[in-house]
C-alpha cells in the first residue's frame, strides 16, 4: 500500500469511527440515520477494496477511476459514478 492510499486508509477508518458514534448516539435525528448508513456501506466499501487492492478500480470494468475525482470523492466505485459527478462540475452554457 503505497503512503497516499494509507493515509486515505486512516482517515475512512477515523470516518467509520465517527459514523457508528453517531448511529449510537441517541439524540441524532432519525431522518438523518439512513443517510448515515449510507455513508458508512460506501466507508466500508472502500476500505474492503483498499485491502483487497481494488481501490481505484471500476468495480464494473476493472478500469481505473480518474485520481483527480478520486481525491475529491474517494468511496466511488464505478466510471458511470464519475461520470455522473463530471456532469456537476461542467459550466452551464447559459447564464
Amino acid at each position: 500500500m503505497d503512503a497516499k492510499v494509507e493515509k486515505l486508509y486512516s482517515e475512512l477508518r477515523n470516518t467509520r469511527q465517527e459514523l457508528l458514534e453517531k448511529l449510537m448516539d441517541d439524540r441524532s435525528s432519525k431522518l438523518i440515520r439512513p443517510f448515515i448508513l449510507d455513508e458508512l456501506y460506501d466507508v466500508e466499501s472502500t476500505l474492503e477494496r483498499i485491502e483487497k487492492g481494488l481501490y481505484g478500480k471500476c468495480e464494473v470494468s476493472g478500469e481505473l477511476l480518474p485520481d483527480d475525482i478520486l481525491a475529491a470523492v474517494p468511496t466511488l466505485k464505478t466510471l458511470d459514478d464519475c461520470n455522473r459527478l463530471e456532469n456537476y462540475y461542467r459550466k452551464s452554457l447559459y447564464e
